[in-house]
């Protein structure tokens, strides 16, 4: 990239800081990404797109319709059911809504790109698809698949997605040939026992103590039915019961995740969760409600579109700063249902502070680091020139 077009470039991160911001201070929920639809469908109008709605909320925008062959480019609109703690000039104006997963940041990156790719549209032998998908997280999510069922994939050839990471270095890309983020069950017990008083506990059959057993119970099932071999993470994220501190409830709720790699792997666990539950549910004397969610699947990328990514990305970052390294992850996504369609590679932009510890993802302090808007635009447009075989992009 000569210095003119990297001038140019850096001339466009004003702007996309901006739209960042703007996104950040007005978040919404899956499937309820109206506004953030109209500011990405004004952006891409402006630079000659002529966007598509999909899934309701998102949005299709074809840089060359038609002209040889297609890759997509993605990104997530939605952001997070819980609140912000942040004095940041730009915090969401929506109470308990808010940018903790860094959607806005990928939405403006995507936006970028589409700028950028809008300026050279006539010199590149084939076309960019850009996807704009609402509703990826979990509680709301699903968007990915709504729009494979819509058919954005068809004529695409290759799917490319990227995500920032706080728990990777900044500065750093990581990616991986094969299973990169897990499949993810959600596991929903209602206990029902007898409650009474607290003085009186020989008269109550008690959820809670029944709820303890079960949590320590689940928690040795990795350990002691996979082995060393592992490929599961199980965990409680939520035990509630009770009102007071002298009556023993009547139920107690419990919640919990299941992340897994492989389908054998996942089979023994879920088997081994209902009959330890239902096992210590009748040693307790209690009766169970036992539900099991499965969610999204694995996320595999492809080994010729994660190697196109590495090999993109060393231009970007620098060889020595793009690896494997702390990957597959337990946290889940639904890039997966693309995955399952077409080959792609879902990559991880660093953006761990160099001193101190920086807020992960989905926490209350988090906010996305504007410094990775421009090397998630130069990795996306990397992809596409490898792609293309074009030597300078810009």
């Amino acid at each position: 990239m000569s210095s003119t077009d990297s001038a140019s470039l850096a001339s466009l991160m004003p702007r996309l800081i901006e739209l960042r911001h703007d996104l950040h201070r007005h978040p919404e929920l899956g499937f309820e990404e109206h506004r953030t639809q109209h500011v990405v469908r004004t952006w891409l109008e402006e630079h000659g797109y002529e966007p598509c709605e999909s899934a309701g909320t998102g949005l299709v925008a074809d840089l060359r319709p038609g002209e040889g062959p297609t890759i997509a480019l993605r990104a997530d609109l939605d952001a997070l059911p819980m609140p912000e703690t942040t004095d940041l000039p730009y915090r969401s104006t929506h109470d308990g809504v808010a940018h903790k997963c860094g959607h806005d940041g990928h939405t403006s990156i995507l936006c970028g790109v589409a700028a950028r790719l809008a300026a050279v549209r006539d010199s590149l032998a084939g076309n960019v698809r850009l996807l704009f998908q609402p509703a990826e997280e979990g509680v709301r999510g699903g968007g990915a698949r709504v729009m494979v069922a819509e058919g954005v994939l068809e004529g695409v050839d290759e799917v490319y997605g990227l995500h920032n990471w706080p728990g990777f270095p900044k500065g750093e890309l990581r990616v991986i040939a094969g299973p990169t983020m897990a499949e993810v069950d959600t596991l929903d017990l209602t206990i029902r026992g007898r409650g009474g008083h607290g003085s009186q506990p020989q008269t109550c059959r008690d959820p809670i103590a029944a709820g303890a057993q079960i949590v320590t119970a689940l928690n040795s099932i990795v350990s002691r039915d996979v082995g060393h071999t592992g490929g599961a993470v199980f965990s409680v994220c939520k035990f509630e019961s009770g009102t007071t501190h002298n009556v023993i409830p009547s139920t107690a709720h419990l919640l919990g995740t299941l992340r897994t790699f492989d389908e054998v792997v996942r089979a023994r666990v879920v088997q081994r969760l209902e009959e330890v539950v239902r096992g210590v549910a009748a040693a307790m004397n209690v009766e169970v409600d036992y539900e099991l969610e499965r969610g999204y699947p694995v996320l595999r990328n492809d080994a010729e579109c994660a190697e196109r990514v590495a090999r993109a990305a060393e231009t970007v970052f620098g060889e020595r700063h793009v690896s494997a390294a702390g990957l597959p992850m337990g946290a889940s996504e639904d890039f997966a249902y693309f995955a399952l369609e077409k080959p792609s590679a879902y990559f991880f932009l660093g953006a761990g502070a160099p001193v101190g510890d920086t807020p992960s993802c989905h926490h209350p302090d988090f906010d996305f680091d504007d410094d990775l808007c421009e090397p998630g635009v130069r990795t996306f447009l990397a992809i596409v020139a490898d792609r293309f075989g074009v030597k300078k992009l810009l």
